[in-house]
């Protein structure tokens, strides 16, 4: 049954009314029982000395393995590279096993649940960004632990759950053949006005941005590449809005572009968070306004990227708050930029990040195999597009999606092309395409670049 559809359908009071039964069942599963304690032993490992954030890092790693033993998976794993599930290093007994792939993890799912561990666990999807979905097992400690983690970063910049929030994500929460307001509906368990992210053009900005000033919410959170196509109206409608707390963008990579037209549009700090479905890595942003590791959260590792700079690692992850669905050394896909090298646990604020680059697949390839990464910063100058893309179908050649504000000229376009060359050269070819709006994909993101 399609149920997304026949909520759809529905009128808007019942949408509403569905909406909040759906909020109030997510809201007493994620913060009834366990989650106060939870979240105290979350926010205390914020002061743990190195010592301390060493051993509980040891004793993490070593309860995955014990109990990933039930997982058939494992078991023939940890058989096959002589894993010893018992060692006092587990973490050496970790680099054992080879990166698990994405592919690997959806063709033997059903081989990895750990049914032992499956009581009151909740099946979840990704969303599949990339065209590959995921379809696995969260354990209840791992979900009340994930928004343990994910407060824990709220609240260092301000915020709490009694905080109405504007949330801007992609979910379908309004039929995208509605051409009146309103644009949005009410989580009022979850202190949420969750507002369409495909209705978004110059004839209901203003909407938008009246329905935000009129119920003076605390902050915004969502999808950068949204809340920056409402930052650019903001400034063509030059509306004022009251004085929000913070401004806070996950499930994309924050390009620089998009974050100066934001911090420009709202005159508010803006605060990224990088973390995932799968729950093998966690990284935040702290007031400083410095990325670092959450290594309490998950065993993160960063391995070289082939064909990237020195500087750059892919993040594979290791969920061990996660028994229902164990995966040790997943790569994620997902692409960083370290400001230091050393791999060194200080504390739960751990490793520094200087960018979240994105995906593999946001690099531009050039015909002698060079890949380009960081393309965002072909459009940091560039504050008259609203929305952009890069598209390679081969090594020969990019198209640019480009979406035009009102004060776009030939110099936005000149200087488009300057930045492309500086960056690219003249070894491929490129084209330029006016569009209206730019498809987005199932979950609503907005994918910088992509590979065909």
């Amino acid at each position: 049954m399609d149920i997304e559809g026949l909520y759809l359908r529905l009128p808007w009071h019942l949408q509403g009314l569905i909406l909040n039964f759906a909020g109030a069942v997510i809201h007493r599963r994620r913060y009834s029982g366990h989650y106060g304690t939870v979240e105290k032993e979350v926010d205390k490992r914020l002061d743990f000395s190195k010592n301390e954030i060493h051993k509980y890092r040891v004793s993490r790693l070593k309860k995955h393995f014990q109990s990933a033993r039930s997982s058939p998976f494992w078991a023939n794993r940890f058989l096959k590279f002589k894993v010893n599930i018992g060692s006092e290093d587990p973490f050496k007994e970790l680099e054992k096993l080879p990166v698990l792939t994405k592919l690997e993890v959806k063709e033997h799912a059903s081989e990895i649940v750990n049914y032992r561990a499956k009581s009151r666990s909740i099946k979840r999807h990704t969303s599949g960004s990339t065209g590959s979905g995921l379809i696995f097992w969260e354990s209840r400690q791992m979900e009340q632990v994930t928004w343990a983690t994910w407060w824990r970063f709220r609240k260092m910049h301000g915020i709490s759950r009694h905080d109405w929030c504007a949330y801007f994500g992609g979910r379908s929460i309004v039929s995208v053949t509605r051409e009146q307001p309103p644009f949005w509906r009410n989580n009022f368990f979850g202190k949420q006005i969750i507002f369409s992210g495909y209705h978004i053009n110059s004839a209901t900005a203003e909407a938008y941005l009246t329905k935000i000033k009129k119920t003076g919410v605390s902050w915004i959170h969502g999808y950068p590449s949204i809340i920056s196509l409402l930052a650019g109206y903001k400034k063509e409608l030059n509306i004022s809005l009251p004085r929000l707390k913070i401004i806070t963008t996950g499930a994309e990579n924050l390009l620089e572009s998009q974050k100066r037209l934001i911090s420009e549009a709202f005159q508010v700090p803006l605060a990224q968070h990088y973390g995932l479905a799968e729950g093998v890595a966690n990284i935040s942003m702290w007031p400083s306004g410095s990325m670092h590791v959450d290594e309490d959260y998950a065993c993160v590792e960063f391995l070289p990227l082939e064909g990237g700079n020195e500087k750059q690692h892919k993040i594979v992850g290791t969920n061990w708050h996660n028994h229902s669905f164990p995966l040790f050394r997943y790569d994620t896909g997902d692409i960083v930029s370290l400001a230091d090298s050393k791999e060194v646990v200080q504390s739960c604020r751990g490793r520094k990040v200087e960018f979240i680059d994105g995906r593999r697949e946001d690099f531009v390839v050039l015909p002698n195999g060079t890949k380009i990464g960081r393309m965002d910063n072909v459009f940091k100058d560039l504050i008259n597009i609203k929305d952009a893309q890069i598209r390679q179908k081969d090594k020969s050649r990019i198209t640019i999606l480009v979406v035009p504000g009102i004060r776009y000229s030939q110099k936005d376009e000149r200087l488009l092309v300057e930045q492309i060359k500086k960056r690219l050269g003249d070894t491929i070819g490129l084209e330029i395409k006016y569009m209206s709006s730019i498809k987005r994909t199932k979950s609503g993101k907005l994918r910088l670049v992509v590979q065909e």
